[in-house]
């Protein structure tokens, strides 16, 4: 039996990827109500450390998240935050990991298992550069009182990081370190050699 052309493997990539992207959509859709909450306390539990007071607040509401500090006064604005910014980034990494042919051989499971990690440290990481930056730039007089110049560079930073390139990039960079042979076969390269 002839072994596969990386052309029939793109062929069949490219015919599974529609039904692969319908699974990840249903996935995500039933999974959010369970994991939001869940993102929202890590991500306050996170944000919390080292703070003293632990003030910062991040709050599950819906598709949002609240963010504020427990210890500002209650008129106090707060940054209703969507949360889909964060975790829609799961539909496309599961949707290109369900497209590809042969995922599930060898270690398949163990590899989208570790990679799902990575996307929810990623998830909670950039909860935490929000609150943070909200904190540090925009709480006028109290921002620039408990927070240096340099850690407002640094948080400004971090939450457009997270916000653009990781979101973006992440899935597509989890797929290929997961899946290496599988993906380098499907776009006609050889395998990195092992060491």
């Amino acid at each position: 039996m002839p072994s596969r052309t990386p052309n029939a493997d793109l062929r069949a990539f490219l015919k599974r990827l529609p039904l692969a992207l319908a699974a990840a959509v249903a996935i995500w859709v039933v999974a959010r109500p369970v994991y939001n909450p869940i993102l929202c306390a890590a991500a306050q539990g996170l944000a919390r450390f080292g703070e003293v007071p632990a003030a910062s607040l991040v709050l599950h509401q819906g598709n949002d998240a609240l963010l504020g500090r427990s210890d500002m006064r209650a008129t106090s604005e707060w940054l209703k935050f969507p949360l889909t910014q964060i975790d829609f980034n799961l539909v496309p990494f599961l949707a290109l990991v369900f497209a590809l042919p042969g995922w599930l051989a060898g270690r398949g499971w163990r590899r989208l298992l570790a990679a799902l990690g990575v996307l929810a440290a990623s998830h909670v990481l950039g909860l935490v550069w929000q609150i943070k930056a909200l904190e540090a730039l925009s709480m006028g007089p109290w921002s620039r009182a408990a927070y240096s110049s340099l850690a407002r560079n640094v948080y400004g930073t971090l939450r457009y990081f997270f916000d653009i390139p990781v979101t973006f990039a992440l899935p597509l960079v989890l797929w290929v370190s997961a899946y290496p042979e599988k993906v380098f076969k499907l776009v006609g390269f050889s395998p990195p050699a092992k060491r």
